[in-house]
């Protein structure tokens, strides 16, 4: 079983950039972005999948994003779409544009890494997607030589494994679902 290997999502992020920015310069672009993301700001855009992920792995989140798009898949990354909200701080206003968001998402893929571990808001970006929609699946990023032990309420879900280009929904060893059978209400088997 593949899981999501980190330096695989890496080695495939480094291979699609024409020019490879250090994170200063990633942030740097977008910051640039952040004025014509306010200007094309639409609360009706619906996506097939909000990620929920912590800043700090925004290349493994591009890359994945991308792969999920080339899928044929919409796809919700905050600091993508809304370049204008402050996820460091938790705020009614950041709250209620990421539920609106969620409430136009049909699925919720939750990017576990250590960098997780502290964020704010991805525990509440998982409960109230489980709430809503019930179609949550937890994405373990992990390192060559680790294992996804995971905390133990991530354990309540199906987890997404990579293997090859392909993406499928785990419940365990013999128990999964293509993920476009998932997206379309398939449990794993």
């Amino acid at each position: 079983m593949a899981i999501i290997r980190k330096s695989e999502i890496l080695r495939r992020y480094n291979a699609a950039q024409t020019t490879l920015l250090e994170e200063a310069s990633e942030r740097r672009w977008a910051a640039d972005s952040l004025k014509k993301a306010f200007e094309s700001f639409s609360f009706s855009e619906q996506y097939d999948i909000f990620l929920s992920h912590a800043y700090s792995d925004a290349r493994i989140v591009k890359q994945i994003r991308s792969m999920l798009m080339e899928k044929g898949y919409s796809v919700y990354v905050d600091w993508i779409e809304d370049e204008q909200l402050d996820r460091g701080e938790v705020s009614k206003n950041t709250a209620m544009v990421l539920r609106n968001r969620m409430n136009n998402c049909s699925s919720l893929i939750y990017l576990t890494s250590n960098s997780a571990e502290n964020s704010v808001w991805m525990p509440w970006e998982l409960g109230y997607m489980d709430a809503r929609t019930g179609r949550v699946s937890v994405a373990p990023i992990i390192e060559d030589d680790e294992e996804f032990e995971g905390r133990e309420y991530l354990g309540l879900y199906p987890y997404l494994d990579l293997t090859g280009d392909g993406f499928y929904i785990h419940r365990g060893v013999s128990s999964w679902v293509t993920f476009r059978g998932w997206m379309q209400g398939e449990k794993p088997k």
